[in-house]
């Protein structure tokens, strides 16, 4: 048999480009775009009788480890865990409870036994039961306007929540963003002007006092550990609601948790630049310079701080940033090592700034670190 050459070197650059193409890690596609459901296997009705009016839709949040979205009618929330090709997902956090037929309860279900997910040839997301594919995902674009909504005539972005709070019996939410604090109940979603807190002088308590045309509402803040009542998950703040309609003579009152939203941009690997006001040399850390990586869905760093490894716990709120229960070990420095002075500008700082790829921290006093993030 003869061996057309010019086929055979073609064929042989063919398999070699293929061999040589970079696998792409499948779990990035699942961030950065929402999730609608268009299959479910095994429902004893079709499909869109179970979910006549919407469809359930998921979004990925990696820093967070946390799914949200809907379940056709009610909000989503719950805490995942990937592992490769395995992925599995918590109880959901307690939400509105409207009744939405057949559909919600049997989506919940289905994604309590999901261990598995793959993609197919139309990028489509697949979520599994061992080899066998439970429920097909879509990707459905959005432009910024559906992360919008109307309050007083004005665009809120509802995706800039800084802190976010809930209760139950009866059930409730609020959210906190830049312009306005929300605060939602099955039947009812209202929006107030956010204003600056009263603070205590005697522990971490903010108080903040709201009126609107829909009536009066006093808020409450205390960093103390709150238990949910059906989750059993803890929460580091407790909140406490009271809530008077313009129709109403007598205010409302309502307990629940709340927990603050760390800033995504922190969740990176950087190194420092400059110390106290001055750019770092090999002088100043002879081995390898400081760095420190930030994980904002466990509020933890880790690191190298110039001798020893370092790691801690990061005390986020709004515009506030701690680094805590920092931790080393115990290698003896150099005299030249400025480690001492690096860890001491850490615990110092208060507060930060996120801009051209660099972490900037600072207290009152001025500038202590500048870190520059690693691609």
């Amino acid at each position: 048999m003869k061996i057309n050459p010019f086929l055979f070197v073609l064929s042989l650059l063919l398999i070699m480009a293929c061999g040589s193409k970079k696998e792409v890690n499948s779990s990035e596609q699942l961030y950065g775009t929402t999730w609608q459901l268009e299959y479910m296997s095994g429902p004893r009705i079709a499909f869109d009788g179970l979910f006549p009016n919407k469809k359930p839709e998921i979004t990925f949040n990696k820093a967070t480890s946390e799914v949200t979205g809907n379940n056709s009618c009610n909000g989503y929330s719950a805490k995942y865990t990937l592992n490769g090709k395995s992925i599995s997902f918590g109880e959901p956090g307690p939400t509105t409870m409207m009744y939405c037929g057949e559909g919600e309860p049997q989506f919940l279900n289905m994604m309590k036994k999901i261990n598995g997910y793959s993609f197919d040839a139309d990028g489509k997301l697949n979520l599994m039961i061992g080899e066998v594919p439970m429920m097909r995902f879509k990707k459905v674009e959005k432009s910024s306007a559906d992360n919008l909504e109307m309050a007083n005539g004005k665009p809120v972005n509802t995706k800039s929540s800084y802190f976010i709070a809930s209760g139950t019996e009866p059930f409730w939410s609020l959210e906190f963003n830049a312009e306005f604090i929300v605060y939602k109940t099955p039947t009812d979603s209202l929006k107030f002007p956010h204003t600056n807190p009263i603070i205590a002088q005697d522990g971490n308590v903010k108080r903040y006092d709201l009126e609107s045309e829909f009536g009066k509402m006093i808020i409450q803040i205390s960093q103390t550990a709150c238990t949910n009542a059906m989750s059993g998950k803890v929460s580091p703040y407790s909140v406490t609601i009271e809530f008077k309609k313009e129709t109403d003579t007598d205010f409302q009152k309502f307990e629940g948790c709340g927990h603050y939203i760390t800033d995504y941009r922190l969740h990176d690997t950087w190194v420092l630049e400059t110390l106290n006001g001055k750019t770092i040399s090999k002088d100043d850390f002879a081995k390898e310079f400081p760095t420190m990586e930030i994980n904002t869905a466990e509020n933890k760093f880790m690191g190298f701080a110039g001798c020893n490894r370092m790691n801690g716990t990061l005390f986020f709120e709004k515009g506030l940033l701690r680094f805590t229960e920092i931790a080393t070990t115990k290698m003896m420095c150099e005299p030249s090592n400025k480690e001492a002075e690096f860890l001491k500008a850490l615990q110092s700082s208060t507060t930060y700034s996120i801009e051209n790829n660099r972490l900037t921290l600072s207290n009152p006093l001025g500038i202590l670190t500048v870190f520059k993030k690693i691609d």
